[in-house]
């Protein structure tokens, strides 16, 4: 791949290597790469103009390199042989809710530079009532948002009148939550219906415990892509 790099770079005069290497970084840190953003701008070009190379040098790393011209995105996914990040249950619960209101946007044609925008708190409403569960407390919101936008999955904007920003949901996440996100959604809904269930059943067990033996709510669930 070091031959390949210098013959590129002489060849085309395009680059000097370490603005190759930048280019790789920048895809393996940030997994998207937005032709709308200022500071992706260089990086995004570069690899557009030498898309072959990145796809090799990618693959060989575990990766796979997708491009979609149309919405000026490019990024990086694992190969469905490599072994997936985990994410914790909050993350993947509220991504996967992202997706949804994503979708519920494109049906309503609010689809604005390829991004739907909505409000932290729909977002948080839509938690609550499809999962059943308590919403995540500040901190911990924040700090998830966060990590999705480090990876161009949303964009943060200003506080609302609830104290809590406005999303912009980028078309990105249509890559990492896959096409089956209404199905894992009910597989989680009814495992924890099943789990209250079961929960319900064991105080009335008789044997004084309470225990039960329902499905523990460990803090981990599969990743997203």
């Amino acid at each position: 791949m070091l031959r390949d790099l210098r013959q590129v770079c002489e060849r085309d005069e395009s680059g000097e290597p370490e603005d190759f290497r930048a280019a790789a970084r920048a895809l393996l840190t940030q997994q998207f790469l937005l032709l709308e953003r200022p500071r992706d701008r260089g990086a995004y070009r570069l690899v557009a103009n030498h898309f072959d190379y990145f796809t090799d040098l990618l693959d060989a790393l575990g990766w796979t390199l997708h491009r979609d011209d149309q919405l000026g995105i490019i990024g990086v996914l694992p190969l469905e042989s490599e072994a997936h990040a985990r994410l914790r249950l909050a993350d993947t619960l509220l991504l996967l809710c992202l997706r949804l209101l994503y979708e519920e946007g494109v049906e309503r044609f609010e689809v604005r530079d390829g991004a739907v925008y909505t409000a932290t708190e729909t977002l948080l409403g839509r938690y609550e009532t499809l999962l059943k569960r308590p919403r995540p407390r500040r901190p911990e919101l924040m700090d998830i948002l966060a990590r999705l936008r480090r990876h161009a999955l949303i964009e943060i904007g200003d506080e609302d009148e609830t104290g809590l920003p406005l999303l912009r949901i980028l078309p990105t996440i249509r890559l990492v939550t896959g096409t089956r996100v209404a199905e894992r959604m009910r597989t989680f809904i009814d495992a924890a219906a099943a789990a209250e269930d079961g929960g319900d059943e064991a105080e009335d067990d008789g044997d004084g415990d309470g225990d039960g033996d329902g499905a523990e709510d460990r803090d981990e669930a599969p990743d997203a892509a």
